[in-house]
């Protein structure tokens, strides 16, 4: 649990937080709706593992608690039975409704994301490491994206998405096929998806 959390904290750290003040960078951080979200979503997992019952039990009663913490007011629904990777970060809040899918490492989600599978459907969707997910963008069905994708704001995407993609519109199409959005980021371009 600690493992992936700090690897949470310090992906948003340094994304969204870089040229914050100390306070903002290691205090506030922990105060943000989604960060919180995902302190309980990752609580939530590891009481989910322990092999101890009696245990169990009473700390699933924190864990119960926090969760409808997040989901009353901040509007943030995660399942512990979701699966997510390492660095998992959402920007901003409200309205997240995120199924028991899984996601890969460095997954950022901003808000009014919906990630879901529709009725009759045998899978989750399944989502690859570095995938950006932004505000309002809909994944739906059994669908699977690739590594190093980027979801444009208020897409809908109901198809496979291969690796180094950009994906924008209702449904989603391809719009680039050379998407690298970390480098971008890293490197301090802006990215025009």
């Amino acid at each position: 649990m600690f493992e992936y959390l700090r690897a949470d904290i310090h992906r948003k750290q340094e994304w969204f937080l870089k040229e914050k003040s100390w306070f903002v960078k290691n205090i506030r951080v922990f105060l943000e709706p989604g960060t919180i979200a995902v302190i309980v979503f990752r609580y939530g997992r590891w009481v989910k593992n322990l092999k101890i019952p009696v245990i169990k039990q009473f700390l699933n009663l924190f864990y119960l608690l926090g969760k409808a913490f997040v989901v009353l007011g901040f509007g943030i629904y995660i399942p512990v039975n979701a699966n997510i990777g390492k660095g998992f970060t959402i920007h901003n809040f409200s309205g997240i409704f995120i199924c028991e899918a899984t996601i890969g490492d460095n997954c950022i989600v901003f808000q009014n994301v919906t990630i879901g599978h529709l009725r009759g459907q045998p899978e989750p969707p399944r989502l690859g490491n570095n995938v950006f997910i932004g505000a309002g963008a809909k994944v739906l069905g059994s669908v699977t994206i690739g590594d190093n994708v980027a979801i444009g704001a208020n897409s809908v995407v109901i198809n496979d998405v291969p690796d180094n993609c950009t994906v924008l519109g209702v449904p989603a199409r391809i719009i680039s096929r050379e998407t690298n959005w970390i480098t971008d980021k890293l490197e301090g371009r802006s990215m025009n998806y």
